[in-house]
């Protein structure tokens, strides 16, 4: 994923920083000890909200958190979270997503990302091996990975010019990866999906905007650029991504979390915000609305 659910740093009590280090820690640490010490660089700010939301909605007990050293820190011990299912988890998808991320960038229109997608192909294919004989539940993900990337190429393909359409393949996709914590068709299960539906597609459009002047220099597909409004495309991200938070926050008023709720709410009722704003200034649009 793309690094886009982040907390509100100013906004988080010092408790909460140091325990959304830890976990982020916990998970750097997870990845190498699992996946060798390349696959900590596949690490972002949304694989440790995956590990926040399993962790809090999963009633097996609380997080355990201690003591570990790491590549960043050699020397003096850093707290992080113990591993655990969620951790291992999140790991696992993580060299899952990362081997579909490189499988599609083979078919950049870019010779220099192809060219690094085919150097790192090799290993992208042995960690997503690997993440699905230390997970179970990773078969899942790639199930679902597999089925995005095959709707994504589509619609590129025929050059969608609905947004909505376009969004849909990843906001599947983290819809399932969600719906792995509660399996079956309870309330909370059900309001889970579509708290992971409405992640998915947050992503996918700011994604869609941090690239907009890119692509639309280099020609590349972007929803925003081939919808009837292209002319005023920021604009129309702007007022889809504030739409899509809003009902983010509306399905997680719904869940029923537990240790980290202080921490999610700041992700999803300001970090949301903030980062679509942050992107906005990058681009001179103003973020206020």
């Amino acid at each position: 994923m793309f690094g886009y659910l982040k907390p509100c740093r100013p906004e988080l009590k010092i408790r909460e920083a140091e325990t959304y280090k830890a976990v982020y820690c916990g998970l750097c640490h997870e990845l190498g000890r699992r996946f060798g010490p390349f696959a900590r660089l596949t690490l972002s700010y949304d694989f440790a909200f995956l590990s926040l939301v399993g962790m809090s909605v999963q009633a097996e007990g609380e997080a355990c958190f201690g003591k570990c050293r790491c590549i960043a820190h050699p020397i003096r011990k850093q707290a992080c979270c113990l591993p655990g299912e969620v951790q291992t988890f999140s790991a696992a998808a993580a060299m899952v997503l990362f081997y579909y991320k490189i499988h599609d960038d083979l078919a950049d229109r870019g010779l220099r990302k192809r060219l690094l997608a085919f150097l790192l192909l090799p290993y992208a294919k042995f960690v997503r091996k690997r993440a699905l004989a230390v997970c179970e539940q990773a078969s899942e993900v790639d199930a679902a990975a597999a089925k995005m990337v095959e709707a994504q190429q589509k619609l590129e393909a025929e050059g969608c010019s609905s947004v909505d359409r376009a969004a849909e393949p990843t906001a599947g996709f983290l819809s399932a990866v969600l719906g792995t914590f509660l399996p079956g068709d309870g309330t909370q299960a059900v309001v889970l999906r579509r708290f992971g539906y409405l992640l998915g597609r947050y992503i996918y459009l700011c994604d869609a905007l941090d690239d907009l002047e890119d692509d639309r220099r280099t020609g590349n597909y972007n929803p925003f650029l081939c919808a009837e409004d292209s002319e005023d495309a920021a604009e129309h991200a702007k007022g889809s991504l504030y739409l899509t938070v809003a009902e983010a926050g509306a399905a997680y008023d719904l869940l029923e979390t537990g240790q980290f709720d202080g921490i999610l709410e700041n992700i999803v009722f300001l970090g949301l915000k903030n980062e679509v704003e942050r992107i906005l200034k990058k681009k001179g649009e103003g973020g206020n609305g």
